[in-house]
C-alpha cells in the first residue's frame, strides 16, 4: 500500500542555493520538452515519446551549450519529461487543460527525486543527491520503502518534502462493509454550518477567510503601494503569503478534525457508521454562478471538495464506504410524506408541509434525503459514485498508430535531433 508522508523542511543558504538550482534546471527541462513536442507536431504531424525525448537530453547534456544541467541530480530532469507526458495523457483525457510553458515568476517551485533519498528519522535531517544533510520536523516515523520524493517551496518561502512510501504491511486495505441504512450518515454541507448529519449534528463554518480579512487587506494594500521590482515588494510579498498560507492551513486541520469525527474516531462522537453518503455538489458551476456572487469568497473558503477527498480516503483505510446521490435530487425540498416544495427560495431555512403540516430544518431534512437518496441509488446497483463529467473520447490520437513513418503530406519522418 502507498502512503505519502509531509515533513517541513529547513534548509541553509548553501541548500537553499541548490533548491533553486533544481527548480530552475527541473522547469527549463520541462518547457524544452514542450516547446520541442509542440514545433514537432506542428511541422511534421507527429509526437514525439518520452523516451525520445530522454535520449535526446543525455545527448544535450554532453554538448557545451548545455553542460550546465550537470549541476543537479540527473534523475530530477528525467521525471520533469515524465511529468509532462503525464500533462499530455490527462489533457486528452479530459482531466486537465493543454500544458502551458512554465514560467519562472511562479511562486511554486518542485522537483522530484525517484532515487537515492534518505530520511534520518532519528537526527531529523534529510538527504538529497547532491544536497546532504537538510534539517526536517519528522513529526511522524514511518516504515517501508521510499519510492519517490517531491521538494515543493510554497509562496510564503516554506520547504516541505513529500515521501511517497510503500509500507510493508501483510494485507492491503480492508474490503468496504456491506452497506446498512441503519449504519449509515447523510452530509448536507453549508455555509452557515459546515456539514449537517441526518442524525441532526451540525459543524460550525468557522470562515477562517473572513477572520484574517482585515488583515489582508491592510497587507495588501501595503504591497500595491511598493514599486514593482524591488526589494521592499518582495517582503511584502511575503506578508501577503504567509497569511494566505495560515488560512490554507487552519482550514486543513479542520478538515481532518471533522472527517476523524465524521468517522467516530475520537471519542466523544459515539455513531460508528459504516456509510458516509454526500451530494454530488458542481462546485465550480456555484462558484461561477452570478446569483450566488456574494457568496462566492465563502463557497471558495469552505472547500467542500477537498473535504470530501479527506473524508474519502480516509474511509477506504477503514473499510467503510463512501456513497453519492445526483445533483439533482430535491434534498432540501422534498418532504418525507413525498411533497415536493417547488417555490422554496434559498434563504428559507425552515418551512411547513402544507400536506402533513410538519415543520422542517430544511438542512437537516436535506441531509437525511441524501441518505435516502444515494441508499437507493446504491442498493439498486445504479452508478453512486461521483463521475468525472469530462469522459469523452478526444477526436484525435495522441500518437501516430502503425509502423509507418510517413506524414500525410508523404513526407519521411525526419530526425529529432534537426528541431533541437
Amino acid at each position: 500500500m502507498l502512503k505519502t508522508y509531509r515533513y517541513r523542511l529547513y534548509p541553509n543558504n548553501a541548500q537553499i542555493e541548490m533548491l533553486a538550482r533544481h527548480f530552475g534546471h527541473a522547469r527549463y527541462v520541462y518547457n524544452w520538452g514542450l516547446r520541442l513536442k509542440r514545433r514537432y507536431y506542428a511541422i511534421y504531424g507527429k509526437n514525439v515519446s518520452r523516451r525520445q525525448l530522454q535520449d535526446r537530453l543525455v545527448r544535450c547534456k554532453k554538448i557545451e551549450k548545455y553542460t550546465w544541467l550537470n549541476g543537479v541530480n540527473s534523475q530530477s530532469l528525467l521525471c520533469s519529461l515524465f511529468n509532462l507526458e503525464t500533462a499530455y495523457k490527462n489533457f486528452f483525457a479530459g482531466r486537465a487543460k493543454l500544458p502551458r510553458i512554465k514560467t519562472r515568476k511562479s511562486n511554486w517551485k518542485s522537483f522530484q527525486c525517484p532515487q537515492h533519498v534518505k530520511i534520518h528519522q532519528t537526527n531529523n535531517q534529510v538527504d538529497l543527491p547532491k544536497i546532504k544533510g537538510i534539517k526536517a520536523v519528522i513529526h511522524r516515523p514511518f516504515d517501508g520503502k521510499i519510492k519517490t520524493c517531491t521538494v515543493k517551496r510554497n509562496p510564503s518561502g516554506h520547504y516541505y518534502i513529500s515521501v511517497l512510501v510503500e509500507l510493508e504491511l501483510p494485507t492491503f486495505l480492508p474490503k468496504p462493509v456491506s452497506i446498512v441504512e441503519k449504519e449509515t450518515i447523510g452530509v448536507d454541507v453549508g455555509l452557515k454550518d459546515f456539514i449537517i448529519t441526518s442524525r441532526g449534528d451540525k459543524q460550525a463554518n468557522h470562515r477562517y477567510l473572513q477572520q484574517s480579512l482585515s488583515k489582508l487587506k491592510r497587507a495588501q494594500r501595503h504591497l500595491s503601494r511598493k514599486q514593482k521590482i524591488s526589494n521592499n515588494r518582495g517582503k511584502q510579498r511575503l506578508v501577503v503569503a504567509k497569511i494566505h498560507d495560515k488560512v490554507v492551513r487552519q482550514r486543513g486541520h479542520y478538515h481532518h478534525i471533522t472527517a476523524n469525527w465524521l468517522l467516530a474516531q475520537i471519542g466523544y462522537c459515539d455513531n460508528h457508521a459504516t456509510t458516509i453518503a454526500f451530494e454530488d455538489l458542481h462546485i465550480k458551476g456555484m462558484i461561477r454562478n452570478r446569483k450566488l456572487s456574494h457568496n462566492i469568497a465563502d463557497i471558495a473558503d469552505v472547500a467542500w471538495s477537498r473535504f470530501v477527498d479527506v473524508v474519502s480516503y480516509k474511509a477506504s483505510w477503514q473499510g467503510k464506504n463512501i456513497i453519492y446521490c445526483g445533483r439533482y435530487k430535491p434534498s432540501s425540498k422534498q418532504c418525507s410524506c413525498g411533497y415536493i416544495n417547488h417555490n422554496l427560495k434559498l434563504e428559507a431555512r425552515f418551512w411547513t408541509c402544507p400536506q402533513c403540516k410538519t415543520s422542517h430544518d430544511r438542512d437537516i431534512l436535506a441531509a437525511k434525503n441524501i441518505k435516502e437518496f444515494a441508499i437507493a441509488d446504491a442498493l439498486g446497483q445504479s452508478v453512486c459514485v461521483k463521475q468525472f463529467p469530462h469522459n469523452h473520447r478526444c477526436s484525435k490520437p495522441v500518437m501516430s498508430k502503425g509502423s509507418c513513418n510517413q506524414t500525410s503530406t508523404g513526407r519521411k519522418k525526419p530526425p529529432l535531433e534537426q528541431l533541437a
